[in-house]
């Protein structure tokens, strides 16, 4: 009876966990979409795609397998965990493609590109939140801020942030040395998802406690 409740607890968190990863997809998408500047985490992966004949997804999937690639020269000792980040990577790529594809904004005003900002944010957070309640695999921009924090002893909260200025100041200076402008990816959303998306996880934290669907 023990391993059966074990199993029906395991096999939710991973349907939880695969509907996170969808959410967040979708959120991502409708974010990007909104054209006003990504979030900092996605910032590299859009930079990188407004340059070259890849989809956003295939980029978004090769930045997550050189994150994953960083970790293992960080710690030196690949693991389990590293290497099950590399399906993530893939399948939330095909999952990015497939919303990012679907979507058509009607942009007409700056109030509607934020709106949409707005929304795709207050979506991609739940995903997010939803992925760290199930307690599987990070996704791999996360696994490596907290491979890097675990380095230098800092907390999540203080590596995810150097993640993400690092990350903004790269996608700019990528469009700039490239594009010639520093603003094609960084802009007035990259700033309200640096933000806001912290506290709004915080939030759903304390309205869906039942999110944590880890078996401990």
């Amino acid at each position: 009876m023990a391993d059966a409740e074990k199993k029906r607890k395991m096999a939710i968190r991973v349907v939880c966990y695969v509907l996170g990863m969808i959410v967040m997809a979708f959120g991502i998408a409708m974010s990007i979409r909104a054209d006003i500047g990504v979030a900092p985490g996605g910032s590299i992966a859009v930079a990188v795609y407004m340059f070259v004949p890849l989809t956003v997804g295939q980029c978004s999937a090769l930045f997550h397998a050189f994150c994953v690639i960083m970790q293992v020269i960080i710690t030196r000792r690949p693991t389990i965990r590293h290497g099950l980040q590399l399906p993530f990577a893939y399948v939330f790529g095909l999952m990015l493609d497939f919303f990012y594809d679907r979507l058509d904004l009607p942009l007409h005003t700056i109030w509607h590109s934020i709106f949409f900002l707005v929304a795709g944010m207050v979506i991609f957070s739940l995903g997010i939140r939803t992925l760290v309640g199930a307690n599987l695999v990070l996704a791999p921009p996360d696994g490596l801020a907290r491979t890097v924090g675990n380095v230098f002893g800092w907390p999540m909260s203080k590596s995810k942030l150097a993640f993400d200025i690092t990350a903004t100041i790269i996608a700019a200076i990528i469009t700039f040395v490239i594009g010639g402008n520093a603003f094609m990816v960084v802009g007035i959303g990259t700033l309200i998802c640096a933000i806001f998306t912290g506290p709004l996880i915080g939030l759903y934290t304390k309205l869906f406690p039942f999110l944590d669907t880890d078996t401990k």
